[in-house]
């Protein structure tokens, strides 16, 4: 009997404890709710969309490297994606000697604006008073054809979103050496044309 007894009162409180923890759960779920009503509606849009834009620069972020690799040897594809991996490290650390060593010491620069076709000179003079730009790579494509190789890659900056890098490498008496690097902004196709009109203007 008195297990019984010690049994009831230990159910009554429990249900004590969890109908006490139900309360005090709603009393904050209404005081959130009034607190988010009286927020501007601004604020609660611009919370929303740059939580959205952290899952998206998160998710871009976690996604693995592909390389295709095609008439190159192993050795080649590997010390080739090094070369181009270490030329983006180096450029987000601002390591412009490593950097520059990469190149070719007669290749060319295309920036995305119109105007930007350096050697490597201008190249240097441009890039030596600034701190670094980043680009991950999220794929690359590397292609052998006799002493060259030219490749494209997909990249992610913080900054400017997807883009697209794309050159050339040719054989020097000290190893691959890039010719030419090609910055641009890929363009969807149904937003071309609003694009376009604006670089026009």
């Amino acid at each position: 009997m008195q297990s019984i007894i010690h049994r009831l009162g230990f159910i009554a409180v429990l249900m004590t404890t969890v109908a006490a923890f139900d309360l005090h759960a709603t009393e904050a779920d209404e005081t959130t709710l009034g607190q988010s009503q009286t927020e501007p509606k601004s604020k609660q849009v611009s919370q929303q969309i740059s939580s959205e834009s952290e899952a998206v620069i998160k998710d871009i972020s976690q996604s693995h490297e592909i390389i295709d690799s095609q008439g190159l040897s192993e050795k080649d594809s590997q010390t080739v994606s090094s070369l181009l991996n270490q030329l983006h490290e180096s450029a987000a650390a601002a390591d412009w000697a490593t950097y520059f060593s990469l190149y070719h010491p007669q290749a060319v620069f295309i920036g995305t604006d119109q105007s930007e076709r350096w050697n490597m000179v201008e190249f240097e003079g441009y890039a030596k008073p600034t701190q670094g730009w980043r680009y991950d790579v999220k794929s690359r494509h590397l292609l052998q054809i006799d002493d060259t190789i030219v490749f494209d890659e997909l990249l992610y900056s913080p900054e400017y979103g997807i883009s697209r890098g794309t050159g050339a490498l040719v054989q020097t008496a000290e190893g691959w050496k890039i010719a030419q690097y090609h910055l641009s902004f890929p363009i969807p196709n149904d937003k071309a044309k609003r694009i376009t009109s604006l670089i026009m203007q």
